[in-house]
């Protein structure tokens, strides 16, 4: 569009909606309160038209310059994003994936408004707008430094609680990792040595020190080739949990994010 027709549309929609949408701000223009107001919704009609419009298109990664949104934390960011962009590399077109915290107290807001591809979260989201699927199971197990002076290839649920533990906090810190599964008892007489809020910062900890973290397998298995650290069972039992992938239902009639869930799942078996 040419600057005079974008003029003519803004003083159509200025006119349809009674206000000014955009107002002067220095050298440049921002959004009206009300437009601010309306954004969210007005975002989420669009999304549905352009799904529907879109639905009979054919997505071509070899040409197409999307850039997906995502919601993940590190055991994404470790696992399964590398992976994902080993496969955008395969493509000549110009893929590129935006990510976010998962524990973002926005993050599902944001989902319902359908301002997010993709949400991955141990939680499967409730809402009558959002559809999710079962991307992995996991397993839970222990670390400890390998050369651990009171540990050998066994944890009693007594030594698990007599251990000191670094722990993966949740959001502001209110819950750890093992309080946010669904099913899995809290284990309030843990010894907290240190909480983080990152899975990455707990090997380096685990390896300089006695104290113990609780893992999913996968994040275990890749710390271990790069630390000096050994995998244990975790003692309790029902130690497992689902990983869940939610997208907002306007997506599913979009062929370049259908294209994406696909090749999620199909990374996500080989994980």
């Amino acid at each position: 569009m040419t600057q005079s027709a974008v003029s003519q549309a803004l003083s159509r929609l200025r006119l349809t909606l009674k206000d000014e949408v955009f107002v002067r701000c220095g050298n440049g223009m921002r959004p009206s309160n009300y437009a601010v107001q309306i954004y969210p919704e007005i975002r989420l009609a669009l999304s549905t038209i352009r799904a529907v419009v879109g639905s009979k298109e054919f997505f071509d990664p070899d040409s197409s310059e999307r850039n997906f949104k995502l919601a993940m934390g590190d055991y994404g960011e470790h696992l399964l994003l590398p992976e994902l962009l080993h496969v955008f590399a395969g493509y000549s077109g110009a893929l590129t994936v935006q990510n976010q915290p998962n524990t973002d107290p926005a993050v599902i807001a944001r989902l319902e408004q359908a301002r997010l591809d993709l949400l991955f979260d141990v939680r499967r989201p409730v809402s009558v707008s959002i559809e999710s699927c079962e991307l992995v199971t996991e397993e839970l197990v222990v670390i400890c430094r390998e050369d651990h002076p009171r540990l050998g290839g066994f944890l009693s649920v007594e030594q698990f609680l007599g251990e000191r533990h670094v722990v993966l906090a949740i959001g502001e810190g209110s819950h750890t990792l093992l309080e946010r599964i669904p099913g899995m008892q809290l284990i309030e007489n843990r010894r907290i040595a240190a909480s983080v809020n990152q899975y990455v910062a707990i090997p380096r900890l685990v390896e300089a020190t006695d104290a113990i973290a609780t893992l999913p397998r996968r994040m275990a298995d890749y710390f271990m080739e790069r630390e000096a650290i050994r995998i244990l069972p975790f003692p309790f039992p029902g130690a497992i949990f689902d990983v869940f992938m939610a997208w907002h239902r306007s997506f599913n009639g979009d062929p370049a994010h259908t294209w994406l869930r696909d090749s999620v799942r199909d990374l996500a078996k080989r994980l």
